[in-house]
């Protein structure tokens, strides 16, 4: 039973972290000109997630046009569903197309359900679509992260454990999961060797069932925590982590471990 209820919640987070209800947004935004001091100038807009967690097909391509808010607010068809969107592996020299969802909810996305990203690899990105200049990107999927085993102490108190740190990864979320809810860190990595984590479960009622990692890359990690504006997924120049366009192309590394 503490087994399915884990896996449930886990489920519904994951999907939360999907779609970016959580810490990762789901798709660019357009770029407001009020905010932006600078020449508009066309080009695609994307939001690219390659996700190392063990589920092939998980991993998204969200393309639109990039807009100005004039054009936002004049309700312009953005999406686009026609683009040639090109994955490659630097390291085996695989390419691997995705291709445009047939659902409507899913608009503007690409997804290709035999893709599994490898961690430590290195991956290209190019997209094109009309005449807007190519867009491309690259990113290192982190390697998956890990604890050391002998330091996961649990007690009707706290759970404390050393996660270690690796260089190809920028930041660290960590979830604690029990009974209906969890609790989550949000760390920084400046540093190698391990670093101590500690939860405090003195308000809680449950034992933990499982423990979720997510380490993310250079590119999300600058963009989950760069935007100065109040409006959410709104796209600014200065996270820019594509070329010839606008967006993010990055990746993130899931290690589950359950209690």
């Amino acid at each position: 039973m503490k087994k399915s209820i884990f896996l449930v919640i886990l489920k519904i987070v994951m999907m939360f972290l999907w779609i970016g209800s959580c810490d990762l947004p789901h798709r660019p935004g357009p770029m407001p000109e009020d905010i932006i001091d600078t020449e508009f100038e066309p080009g695609l807009n994307v939001f690219g997630v390659l996700r190392a967690d063990n589920s092939p097909g998980t991993s998204f391509i969200h393309v639109e046009r990039a807009v100005t808010t004039k054009e936002m607010y004049e309700n312009e068809e953005i999406f686009i569903t026609s683009a040639f969107v090109q994955i490659s592996d630097t390291i085996t020299s695989q390419m691997t197309i995705f291709s445009s969802s047939p659902d409507t909810i899913e608009k503007g996305y690409y997804f290709n359900s035999a893709f599994s990203p490898q961690p430590g690899h290195h991956y290209e990105l190019e997209i094109a679509a009309g005449d807007l200049p190519v867009l491309k990107g690259e990113t290192t999927v982190p390697v998956k992260p890990a604890i050391v085993l002998q330091s996961l102490s649990i007690t009707d108190q706290k759970v404390r454990f050393d996660l270690v740190l690796t260089t190809d990864t920028y930041q660290y979320n960590v979830y604690l999961f029990f009974g209906d809810d969890y609790l989550e860190k949000q760390l920084p990595n400046h540093q190698t060797g391990s670093k101590k984590v500690k939860f405090n479960l003195a308000d809680k009622s449950s034992s933990p069932t499982g423990i979720v990692i997510i380490g993310y890359d250079k590119n999300l990690t600058e963009y989950l925590n760069s935007s100065p504006s109040f409006l959410p997924q709104v796209f600014h120049e200065t996270v820019r982590t594509v070329e010839d366009g606008y967006g993010c192309f990055g990746s993130l590394s899931v290690t589950l471990i359950q209690l």
